[in-house]
């Protein structure tokens, strides 16, 4: 539904591609069109502009009469993929597939400007105009371009953070931000960035910030003032406010995806319309949901918005009964602003983890924080946490806030940092734990950890505050502090860190005064406020309830009918279900439950992951021949080395949780899937113990990058991408490094080196096969691989110019001065032969296009298929079918072909023939 800018007449799009327009206020079919293609109004509401192809016709909006057509000659424009109208009516601009913008005057139809952009721009869509009309903005693969309206010059470009992959683009209708998303391929995401446009921001590398994490596809849309930025997340609706508050709220409510959303045109008002069947307003001031309108959404591709708010007045215009009938509604703004539908309940949630190395006294110290007498406690290989605080605070007009602390204690061991780092998402605080005993290494980790938290810093979303990292020395009552003050001082200025404590859980020295410093660390106001429903709060009382109790596995059926019988359980009715299925949803994003991808069950304790993951890493970190495998069979029935007290006692359940933890590992690229003699097995490039020493020597070192991060997990899933990008296939592989047979020929290899915690060298080495162009392309690769998991400020790219006679090495600063010069050779000082400094695309003839998207798409492929695999498996033991065949007999040949090839995807298919026994009935 697109309304007029004046709001007074409505375009609905029909599923034939037809297009008809309506009298708002009489509802009256104006006129009915043809075919059309990115319709948009005129800002006057006079006209709207359709492409056909290479041709584009402007409409009169009273009569639906054609009243120019613009025709564009093919072979010299191509096909037209988006147009649109400049806010003050004066100019189109229009793009088509030969990355040409043409600037149109619409009276006239002449073309007043064109240029052609050096790379492709993306279309969804590709360019954005300044509210005053007088800039443009554009979305290319590799940059967002400003540039003059009158003249297309280009006034700045921007560099962004990864340059792939572009999903939104819109300017703020204030004109001070653009908001736009890219696919965050590591955790399968898009993240959402917005650029400052500031004279200030756009002169320093501050200008694009905030990251937050969406989902591709969903719905994003900025308030007529430009104040609030809005954008859906599966069921609930999220907004940002750009003030200095910057505030992140969530509304719960919804129990299907959103699938759209528009304000009001004052702001006042926000609409949100889910697959569960319901529309629902927003009062956005109070952060209560005001109306719920109940309209069926058919499972069909919609166009445009089947939501839309009149642009001038208090008016919703909705799609109903198939999409056959458009309905307005008046919103009585007396009513709408001091209504609830239905009480809301406000909180907020705050992350606070405990990291370090094993044996520096982490589990004790979580314990006493957490409220629990203090006991001896062994080293822990997976996560525990605990609620550190739980209380209610006062809000404005009568509201209350539950503000809730979650403490989790992550394992320190060096097997295990490869699966804990992965829940450093979203931390408000963080203990940092030492050994001030130690004789040797005193500050032993403390760098690693610190790396290891700004790099998750710099990942998550930007929601969250700048966490707060304080230093603690733990169990000081163990022969006291063996390092000095002034060294500890200095550490905690040179790394910023919060604060420093002396603590003893055991005697209870400094556990009141670092709990204290907790709490007022925490910046509760720019934490996400969360406005959920009652009952979903009653649901996750019960989860979190059942999960203290020690449920481990069951089923979300199980788990419902259990809170039925609770006292608290409200009355059953058709909806209630639902509503607890997304409840776990949500207390799963908050990590404290996981849902498998099987059977419909639920892992009341995910920390059992960690543990068995880490336990597999062990084994095969101690594997004989130093390959760093285990066998995926002993993975799948435990046979492997592991405490029984860290195991759980219901060797069927273990067996399921088994199958879920090799997905994990899989879907998280820490390990591969190969085939050997005696069958398939895990591999972990981070773990292999054969020596480097028993490689032979590389030909040719081309490039270091120096970087700071979590080295091996960047080194292990770089190592496993490349495994699966479809460019570049593993040869052989040894302790940090490996080398892999290029598609079109020749080698290609890297080395890590680990120079300190959480500091790393990474060398590119290629055999003479390799042309400079896939030499490129694995580099490329790789560079971006480490942008999108390193601390970015701290990559340093060293280019090795090498004799090609005596093989003697230019130092870095040799060549870079000399470049500095003009000079692109350098002589030898040991041959005096010519050396080349020549780099990147200058040595290559032909300039091809970037493969990284290509390599990317294959490579989350090959980790889907795999993935797949043991999601197939749990489905088989939970008898969790998605399919079921039926077929005539005269077919069961080609049918059993289907059924396997859905078997490589993890859909798993009901066959007779596969699934019922002989001789039994069914």
């Amino acid at each position: 539904i697109l309304w007029s800018p004046n709001g007074q007449m409505l375009c609905s799009i029909l599923e034939d591609g037809n297009a008809c327009i309506w009298d708002a206020n009489t509802g009256e079919l104006v006129k009915k069109i043809g075919t059309f293609f990115d319709l948009a109004w005129s800002p006057d509401s006079k006209t709207f502009s359709t492409i056909i192809g290479d041709k584009i016709l402007l409409f009169d909006a009273m009569t639906g009469e054609i009243q120019q057509k613009l025709d564009l000659p093919r072979n010299t424009i191509g096909f037209l993929f988006a147009a649109t109208w400049s806010p003050d009516g004066q100019r189109l601009v229009i793009a088509n597939d030969s990355n040409n913008i043409f600037l149109l005057n619409p009276k006239t139809g002449k073309i007043c400007k064109k240029i052609t952009l050096p790379s492709q721009l993306t279309r969804n869509p590709s360019f954005t105009w300044s509210p005053d009309s007088q800039m443009l903005a554009m979305a290319l693969n590799d940059n967002i371009l400003l540039l003059d309206a009158n003249n297309l010059a280009i006034h700045k470009e921007t560099g962004i953070p990864d340059p792939t992959n572009f999903d939104e683009l819109a300017w703020s209708p204030d004109g001070k931000f653009i908001s736009f998303s890219l696919r965050d391929l590591p955790n399968n995401h898009n993240s959402l960035f917005f650029l400052d446009l500031s004279e200030e921001a756009l002169q320093t590398k501050n200008a694009i910030f905030r990251k937050y994490t969406t989902i591709p596809g969903e719905n994003m849309a900025w308030s007529p003032d430009g104040r609030i930025f809005a954008y859906s997340q599966n069921e609930t609706l999220r907004m940002i406010t750009f003030d200095e508050t910057m505030k992140y709220n969530i509304f719960e409510g919804h129990t299907g995806s959103i699938t759209c959303i528009s304000f009001s045109f004052d702001g006042s008002f926000i609409s949100t319309k889910s697959v569960d069947g319901t529309i629902r307003i927003w009062n956005f001031d109070n952060l209560e949901p005001v109306s719920i309108i109940d309209e069926k959404f058919p499972n069909v591709k919609v166009l445009t918005s089947p939501i839309s708010f009149n642009p001038k007045a208090p008016i919703l215009a909705t799609l109903g009964e198939n999409n056959k009938i458009i309905r307005i509604w008046k919103l009585d703004y007396n009513i709408l602003s001091g209504k609830s539908i239905t009480p809301s309940v406000h909180y907020t949630n705050a992350k606070v983890v405990l990291v370090g190395d094993t044996g520096v006294g982490k589990s004790g110290l979580g314990l006493v924080l957490s409220g629990e007498p203090f006991i001896p406690t062994e080293s822990t290989h997976g996560r525990r946490v605990w609620e550190f605080d739980n209380i209610e605070v006062d809000l404005d007009k009568g509201r209350k806030e539950i503000r809730e602390t979650l403490l989790w204690d992550l394992a320190g061991q060096p097997g295990y940092r490869l699966i804990h780092q992965l829940h450093l998402n979203e931390v408000a605080a963080a203990l940092l734990v030492f050994d001030a005993r130690s004789e040797t290494d005193p500050f032993a980790g403390v760098h690693y950890w610190d790396r290891a938290l700004r790099q998750a810093q710099r990942n998550q979303n930007s929601s969250i505050p700048l966490m707060k990292i304080f230093l603690i020395a733990a169990r000081t009552d163990r022969g006291g502090i063996g390092v000095s003050r002034k060294r500890i001082d200095s550490l905690v200025d040179d790394l910023n860190f919060e604060d420093y404590f002396e603590t003893s859980s055991k005697e209870g020295r400094n556990i009141e005064a670092l709990a204290d410093a907790i709490r007022k660390g925490i910046n509760w106001e720019s934490l996400p406020k969360v406005s959920s429903t009652q009952l979903f709060q009653c649901i996750k009382a019960f989860l979190i309830e059942e999960k203290e109790n020690g449920r481990v596995l069951s089923t979300a059926k199980d788990l419902y009918g259990t809170f039925l019988k609770t006292e608290k359980a409200p009355e059953e009715t058709d909806k209630l279900y639902e509503q607890f299925e997304t409840c776990i949803r949500l207390v799963e994003s908050q990590g404290l439950i996981k849902r498998l991808s099987f059977g419909n069950i639920i892992l009341l304790q995910p920390e059992f992951l960690d543990a068995y993951a880490s336990a597999m890493v062990n084994e095969a970190k101690d594997e004989p021949d130093g390959l760093g495998c285990i066998s995926e069979e002993n993975a799948r029935t435990g046979r492997f080395r592991m405490s029984e007290d860290e195991r759980i006692e219901d060797k069927e359940q273990e067996k399921l949780l088994l199958i879920a933890t090799i997905e994990d590992l899989l879907g998280h690229e820490i390990a591969l899937r190969e085939p050997a003699e005696d069958g398939l097995h895990l591999v972990f490039p981070s773990q292999f113990t054969r020596e480097w020493s028993e490689a032979p020597d590389p030909e040719g070192k081309a490039v270091i990058f120096h970087f700071e991060g979590a080295v091996l997990n960047i080194y292990s899933t770089l190592a496993v991408r490349l495994s699966h990008s479809g460019m570049f296939m593993k040869k052989e592989m040894w302790k940090n490094a490996v080398v892999y047979n290029a598609k079109v020929g020749g080698e290609c290899g890297l080395f890590l080196r680990e120079i300190g915690e959480g500091r790393g060298e990474l060398t590119l080495f290629y055999n003479s096969m390799s042309s400079e162009e896939t030499r490129l392309q694995f580099e490329e690769y790789v560079h971006t691989h480490l942008r999108r998991r390193v601390l970015i400020e701290t990559i340093h790219r060293q280019r090795i110019f090498e004799c090609p006679e005596c093989s003697e090495t230019i130092t870095e600063r040799q060549a870079k001065r000399r470049r500095e010069r003009g000079f692109k050779t350098i002589n030898c000082p040991v041959c005096d032969n010519l050396i080349s400094l020549l780099d990147r695309e200058e040595r290559l003839t032909v300039v091809l296009p970037s493969t990284i998207s290509e390599m990317d798409r294959l490579a989350d492929n090959k980790r889907e298929l795999e993935t797949a695999a043991s999601t197939l498996e749990g489905k088989i033991r939970t008898g969790d079918f998605d399919v079921f065949l039926c077929h005539n007999s005269d077919d069961k040949t080609e049918v059993k072909d289907i059924g396997n090839k859905l078997k490589e995807y993890g859909i798993l298919p009901w066959l007779d023939e596969w699934e019922l026994q002989p001789g039994l009935p069914w």
